[in-house]
């Protein structure tokens, strides 16, 4: 909370004239017309399509204490304005510039009074912040989550994080969200920090105590224009914010190259921790701290046997092996990740009680919603699961995890998929020949296609399938996966891939409700009731 005057002060503003507003508290800074509260700063900027203040009709009734704006009113805004005769609204060149500097200075510096955690890569981030979150938990340490799955305090078992419409929010939510959560008494924040995130500076002004990498393969190419680009956006979280530790994967190209980065530079202040499924075969610059030599998927989870300098003091005894509920070599990666945040901190990790509990945290993790998420049927019915998976390579781990962890012998493999509407072209005809080379049958259909027509969104789908006769294709999502389902025998496996957690389908700008899962259990329910359809 700021006062007024001193608001329009760090702006460079003129004071205001007015003695009762320029004396007026000032809550909270906003993009979001709709977020706007009594004595709040609405910060109006030019978007996409549409500016700030074409929702003056929503925000002035809010009684905010000012608005600021990167442009002067139209006239018909400022006859909206001036209906309000104590509304005060400033025009401020490059408001957009000087956002994060603002929101850091309002809040005063709160990333530096907790620490926080920022996750990037192409897959992963959302279940190493959840996995993180989990066994900081069991540690005792109170955590908020920042990311796909929405913003708020973690707790296991309760849905009590907010809805947000982007995996890293804009930066002034961001700088918001970080004080909030020191109001609340949480020790650590794991925030998920996305290529968009970095190129459009939603994360400026934070000091994060640590970053951690996943892996980056291809992604958002139709927004950073190429590969190289995308791969450069994600480099920035570990070149461009200052960090105490840098979290990397040895066995992640994008992740070799940070390393071989810091190993020629000169500074030591910098703790770089590497992490591998593998133990790598050639000599690196750093010791590699967490290595997992040894994984054996099991149906239930996995065992894993973990090495390292990292479990020196108590840890190499414990880790032999260790159980982890989870599914597939991909989520080994993401909890080494989520392990090695923990163990590359300043916890107290010296004592017997410190291993216990983490090696406990383990072998209860729980994957994250939507992220290769079983749902629990009658045994009568084939396994069904959803998964958000929406790139090539998401997908063949996944697919691959599956046909590794279930026995498919005697039943076949389902997958029903789609690409998103207004995104990377490229990306469908791969996504189509890694679904073609893991699964018996194949139901392409719609995901999110936003503005563009569904049909033009499948003929590039069909256009990377070898076999394309064999392929089946329903335009409508809920006919699709009630098709599947309906064809599916007990011992088949069916997963439904793209659209994980969410819960609607994005139609010409419109977000329909919809979500697989809730459509799985009612076509079980129709079933239970009215028989299975011929």
């Amino acid at each position: 909370m700021k006062m007024l005057d001193q608001l329009v002060a760090f702006l460079g503003k003129n004071p205001i004239s007015s003695e009762r507003v320029s004396q007026q508290k000032v809550l909270n800074l906003s993009l979001d017309s709709r977020q706007i509260r009594i004595g709040d700063a609405f910060i109006a900027l030019q978007g996409e399509q549409v500016h700030g203040l074409d929702f003056l009709a929503n925000v002035l009734p809010q009684q905010p204490a000012i608005i600021f704006s990167d442009q002067c009113p139209t006239q018909a805004q400022q006859q909206r304005l001036d209906a309000y005769p104590d509304m005060v609204c400033l025009v401020v060149e490059h408001l957009a510039k000087r956002l994060a500097d603002l929101a850091n200075w309002f809040y005063d510096q709160p990333s530096q009074r907790i620490k926080v955690v920022g996750v990037t890569g192409t897959n992963g981030k959302t279940s190493v912040a959840f996995y993180t979150a989990q066994l900081l938990n069991g540690l005792g340490q109170k955590t908020a989550l920042m990311g796909t799955l929405g913003n708020g305090v973690f707790k296991q078992g309760q849905d009590t994080l907010a809805e947000t419409v982007n995996t890293t929010p804009d930066v002034v939510t961001v700088h918001r969200l970080l004080a909030e959560f020191i109001q609340q008494n949480v020790d650590w924040v794991i925030m998920e920090v996305s290529s968009h995130a970095l190129e459009l500076g939603r994360v400026d002004g934070v000091v994060f105590d640590t970053v951690a990498l996943t892996q980056v393969t291809r992604d958002h190419i139709d927004f950073h224009g190429s590969l190289n680009a995308y791969q450069d956006a994600k480099k920035k979280l570990f070149t461009d914010y200052p960090s105490r530790i840098k979290v990397l994967n040895a066995s992640d190209a994008i992740g070799k190259k940070i390393i071989d980065l810091f190993s020629q530079t000169a500074e030591h202040s910098v703790y770089i921790w590497c992490y591998t499924l593998i133990k790598p075969v050639e000599k690196m610059p750093f010791n590699c701290e967490l290595c997992c030599p040894k994984l054996i998927l099991t149906p239930e989870g996995m065992l894993l046997e973990l090495t390292g300098t990292a479990l020196m003091g108590g840890g190499e005894k414990i880790f032999n092996p260790i159980f982890v509920p989870l599914m597939g070599a991909f989520n080994a990666e993401n909890v080494l990740c989520a392990l090695s945040i923990i163990l590359a901190s300043d916890l107290n990790r010296n004592t017997t009680h410190f291993w216990d509990d983490l090696v406990k945290g383990l072998s209860t993790l729980q994957a994250s919603k939507g992220r290769m998420q079983l749902i629990e049927l009658p045994e009568t019915y084939p396994t069904v699961m959803v998964d958000f998976a929406h790139t090539p390579d998401a997908l063949q781990q996944v697919l691959f995890a599956v046909k590794q962890h279930l026995n498919l012998f005697s039943g076949r493999l389902w997958v029903v998929f789609g690409c998103g509407g207004d995104r990377d072209f490229g990306k469908r005809p791969l996504m189509a020949k890694t679904v073609e080379s893991l699964a018996d049958c194949i139901m392409v259909t719609s995901d999110n296609p936003r503005f563009e027509a569904p049909e033009q969104i499948i003929q590039h789908i069909l256009s990377g399938f070898k076999y394309v006769d064999s392929v089946n294709v329903v335009l409508d999502r809920q006919k699709a996966i009630e098709q599947v389902l309906a064809l599916a025998k007990a011992k088949d496996v069916v997963f439904i891939a793209g659209k994980g957690h969410e819960s609607y389908q994005n139609i010409k700008g419109v977000k329909i409700p919809f979500q697989d899962e809730k459509i799985v259990l009612n076509w079980v329910l129709g079933v239970k009731q009215h028989g299975k359809p011929e």
